[in-house]
This record gives structure tokens, C-alpha cells and sequence, in this order.
């Protein structure tokens, strides 16, 4: 038996096909009112996926009655209660000690900075106080973000001490950190190690300010670093030596993000132990020839994958790029077409679709209304292409902003 978290995210994912040899013998816990796709021996469902007790409690109901051989999971949210499952039965995996490095912005960076990584200066946030003695310790503009939070969810760009008042029940009821704003290019890097050899290390670079784009409401993306530039070289190794600093098994894949300054600086943003999310899987499909989470799941379970047949795709893939266009504070009135030439053209909203100012605010940076794929061999061509479709997928949409924003 295999033990799966699916988040509500991960919802409906192919599980059965991408472990056929067990159907049938796979449980999950799931969110109520997801579906969990079908292949499925027992699912349990609660209420608030949220709730690190009750997916516990119902992953170890499971456990109990099943004997799960492997526990499988893709969110971020799941990163650490995986690990404290697979502690509790005895099974292989990321452990406890490396989940909460890599989940724990604060951990993640004393350790990669100890390994002589260069990271921003950063302390911990308890209170609005924090900030400020920061901010006048080191002045200039600063992040202020959520210690174990992804997607850009809860993260503030502060220029000023004086904006710091405005966070005081948010900083107070989570734990948060601060940081140095780095100015720099954001590049990420999805790493895939088994039995202690490297499979793929694929170096990308987000578009404007990457992940941070999405609270202007602009079109957002990545695309492959070309091989030949020596960048890309440099910020695979970085990547591994991030991977050595946080202790992690032989077994682990990783998207960690990197700035690259003006000057050549490779500086550390963050890492999680997962696949990067968003349209970042569908990307990398055509690079590595395989759903990085179908790989995944065969290697986390401990079923056969030809790994010398996407070392192979890896070294002859063609550049590769996404881009997605974010909610905007509103209804969705028209929809776009799919530019010619795209792969994977996604839309996941609908004439009529409200976004209300508490939607709008909750929203993350992979939440995009529409998404797709552009390849090709030349790397200055996939540029110009990204940029021509996302022009015209931009012009597609049209927005009634007048309600909502009376609504706010």
C-alpha cells in the first residue's frame, strides 16, 4: 500500500496512471468535497485540509489499518507532515530534522549560509519592533515574509520602518522573518537526486520580479537558462550545495530560487523539498520528457523509472518557457483564444468568474486564469515568442472592475 496527501490542489491528479502497478492499492487523505481521482483502495476526507491534527489523525487511521510501504505527497503543506509519517512507520524519505529545513526560512538559511552559501541578512519577526530595529540596522527596502509560507502568500516589500505598525496581528500570529531586499534577476532551479546521483537539474529565470509580479497584476513567467551561458552552470552546483547544507537524503527533489545580481552574485532566496508548483511541472515536462510528478511519485514509491531516459531528454531538450496571467480585482467578462504554435493552453476561470476583494487578497502566485507553453531550439526565439503570446493572451480578457472595487 501507498499512503498519498492530496491537497486540494493536487486534487484529481492521474495517481493510478502514473502508479498502475498499484491500483487498488493506494489510500489517500483528502480534503471533503475533492475528488481524489480514482485507483483508490480507502480515502479519508476532513474538513479543514489546513488542520495538521486531522490530516495526522486520518493518515494514521489509514496507516493503522494498511501498512503503507511509502507516504507520497506534492504540496508544500504536506513537506513535514510526510515526514513525521514516514518517521512514525519506519519508512525512507525526508525526515523531520531536513523537512523542517527546508520548510523554515530562518533554519534554511543559517545552515546555507554555514556551508558558505551567500544568503540575504535576515533575522526573525515577533513583533513590528523587529522589523524596525532591522530596518534601521540595515537600511534600504526590506521583505518581510511568513517562515514556513509559499506562493508569495503573506509576503510584504517594505520601504519605510513606519509600515512596519501595519503588520502587528499578522506578525504576531504567525511567525515571520526579515530580510535584505536583493536586487537581482530571480532564477529557480528543479533538482532531481536518486540513490545519491544526480538525474536533472533544470535552471530557469522568472520573468520581472518572478513570483512578486503577480501582486501587480502583470503577466508572469520562466524560461529555461540557455546552457551555454555560464550562469547556468553555477547555479546548478549552488543548488547542490544547497541540497548537501540541509543535510538531505540521497533520495530528494528540490525547487530552490536564486537572485543573480548585477555583479554576478548567486544569493539564495529559498528552497522547498517538493516540485515547484504552479505551470512550473508543465514546463518542465517537455524538458525532462516526463511530468516531474509522474517521476517523482515512481521514485518516491520505489517503482521502476528509466532515469537514463530523462538524463538523455535533459541533455537534448528543446528551450523551454511558461507564462500565465494573474486574477485581477473583479468579473471576467471575455475570455482568450489559444495563440498559434502554444502547448498546454490552460484556462482555469469562465466568463462570469468573481473575484471579490477577500478572494483577490488570498491569492497566490501560481493562481494564474490562464497558462501555457511555448518550446523551441533557439533560445532568443522562445524570448520573442514568449513575449508575442503573452501580449496577445493579455489583449484577450476583458475585466468589469466597477463592482468590485465599489465592493472594497
Amino acid at each position: 500500500m501507498i499512503l498519498v496527501l492530496i491537497s486540494p490542489r493536487a486534487a484529481g491528479l492521474p495517481f493510478a496512471q502514473w502508479l498502475p502497478e498499484k491500483r487498488g492499492r493506494l489510500v489517500a487523505v483528502c480534503a471533503a468535497g475533492t475528488d481524489p481521482g480514482e485507483g483508490f483502495a480507502e480515502i479519508v476526507t476532513v474538513t479543514d485540509y489546513h488542520d495538521d491534527d486531522a490530516v495526522l489523525g486520518a493518515a494514521r487511521e489509514l496507516a493503522g489499518r494498511h501498512r503503507p510501504k511509502a507516504v507520497f505527497a506534492l504540496a508544500e503543506v504536506d513537506v513535514e507532515r510526510a515526514a513525521r509519517l514516514r518517521g512514525e512507520l519506519g519508512l525512507p524519505g525526508l525526515d523531520s530534522a531536513t523537512a523542517g529545513a527546508y520548510r523554515d526560512k530562518i533554519l534554511m538559511k543559517e545552515l546555507a549560509q554555514a556551508a558558505g552559501l551567500l544568503v540575504p541578512t535576515f533575522a526573525p519577526v515577533r513583533h513590528p519592533a523587529d522589523i524596525v530595529d532591522f530596518m534601521v540596522e540595515n537600511p534600504g527596502r526590506v521583505v518581510v515574509k511568513p517562515r514556513s509560507g509559499s506562493g508569495s502568500t503573506g509576503v510584504y516589500v517594505l520601504d519605510s520602518p513606519a509600515q512596519a505598525t501595519g503588520l502587528t496581528d499578522i506578525v504576531t500570529a504567525t511567525p515571520y522573518e526579515v530580510e535584505k531586499f536583493v536586487e537581482g534577476a530571480v532564477h529557480h532551479v528543479d533538482a532531481f537526486r536518486v540513490a545519491g546521483a544526480p538525474v536533472a537539474a533544470v535552471a530557469s529565470r522568472y520573468t520581472g520580479q518572478g513570483c512578486l509580479e503577480h501582486w501587480t497584476d502583470a503577466p508572469f513567467g520562466s524560461r529555461s537558462v540557455d546552457t551555454t551561458d555560464p550562469v547556468c552552470a553555477r547555479l546548478v552546483d549552488e543548488t547542490w550545495r544547497l541540497v548537501d547544507a540541509l543535510v538531505s537524503p540521497p533520495t530528494v527533489c528540490v525547487h530552490a530560487e536564486f537572485f543573480v545580481t548585477a555583479g554576478g552574485d548567486i544569493v539564495l532566496c529559498e528552497v522547498a523539498a517538493r516540485i515547484g508548483g504552479g505551470p512550473i511541472p508543465t514546463m518542465l515536462r517537455h524538458v525532462l520528457g516526463i511530468d516531474p510528478r509522474h517521476l517523482w511519485a515512481r521514485v518516491e514509491c520505489g517503482l521502476p523509472t528509466d532515469l537514463d531516459a530523462v538524463r538523455d531528454r535533459v541533455a537534448a531538450a528543446p528551450h523551454a518557457a511558461f507564462y500565465g496571467v494573474p486574477p485581477r480585482q473583479g468579473r471576467v467578462l471575455r475570455l482568450p483564444d489559444a495563440p498559434p504554435g502554444v502547448h498546454d493552453f490552460t484556462l482555469n476561470t469562465h466568463v462570469g468568474d468573481e473575484w471579490t476583494p477577500a478572494r483577490y487578497r488570498d491569492r497566490k502566485s501560481a493562481d494564474f486564469l490562464a497558462y501555457w507553453v511555448v518550446t523551441d531550439p533557439d533560445f532568443t526565439a522562445l524570448g520573442h515568442r514568449l513575449i508575442a503570446t503573452a501580449e496577445q493572451v493579455s489583449a484577450g480578457f476583458d475585466w468589469d472592475r466597477a463592482e468590485s472595487e465599489d465592493a472594497a
